[in-house]
């Protein structure tokens, strides 16, 4: 991030107030794929139980939250 706020970044856009942000590109193929996973049965029924609150289905829900998680981490 260092290297593309020195490319792009001066003293003054700081000072106007301007801020610069990592956005994460996650390229979706529009392809779904089967995967098999084993998880904590009571995991599982907080996910589904969630999942549903939120008028989710279970594979949804569950990328959504990933993508949050790779989100935070860049």
């Amino acid at each position: 991030m260092q290297e593309v706020l020195a490319d792009v970044a001066t003293d003054s856009d700081a000072a106007a107030g301007e801020a610069a942000v990592m956005i994460p590109l996650l390229i979706d193929k529009g392809r779904p794929v089967r995967a098999n996973i084993s998880i904590d049965e009571g995991l599982l029924e907080a996910i589904d139980h969630e999942a549903k609150r939120r008028g989710l289905t279970r594979s949804a829900f569950l990328a959504s939250a990933a993508i949050d998680k790779i989100a935070e981490q860049r």
